[in-house]
């Protein structure tokens, strides 16, 4: 399980469009053909927030089942290095890494994309290992 730390936002959309979390709680389970990442926090509004996000790292395209239209192609771009990015009608909404630390005890999760408004945003976000 990972652990937010540190959290540094690099914003080119207006700061109400995104969600920003007090605190934030990864917890990463791999198969040989899903990864999912389930994420738990609190909100900056006090409310508690979680879900789970699937991801096939093979290269190919896969439904979001959470989102119609929407398909994810995801990839290990190293052994601590997983890539994924989100489509719709072949255009990129957003891209997502997640890279553990050589040493193993820290995850950096890289996130950009387009906002519901069409704005673009990017966050970065670093969490320790429990």
């Amino acid at each position: 399980m990972w652990i937010r730390k540190v959290c540094s936002l690099i914003i080119t959309a207006p700061f109400s469009h995104l969600i920003l979390f007090k605190s934030l709680t990864l917890r990463f389970e791999i198969s040989d053909d899903v990864v999912s990442i389930t994420y738990t926090g609190i909100n900056m509004s006090g409310t508690e927030e979680s879900g789970t996000t699937k991801l096939h790292p093979d290269g190919k395209e896969h439904p979001v089942a959470e989102a119609l239209g929407i398909v994810e192609v995801s990839r290990w771009a190293g052994p601590r290095l997983l890539e994924s990015v989100g489509k719709k009608d072949g255009k990129v909404l957003g891209q997502s890494t997640y890279e553990v630390s050589s040493d193993g005890n820290t995850l950096t999760a890289k996130i950009k994309g387009i906002d519901a408004s069409g704005s673009t945003f990017e966050q970065v976000i670093v969490f320790d290992r429990e």
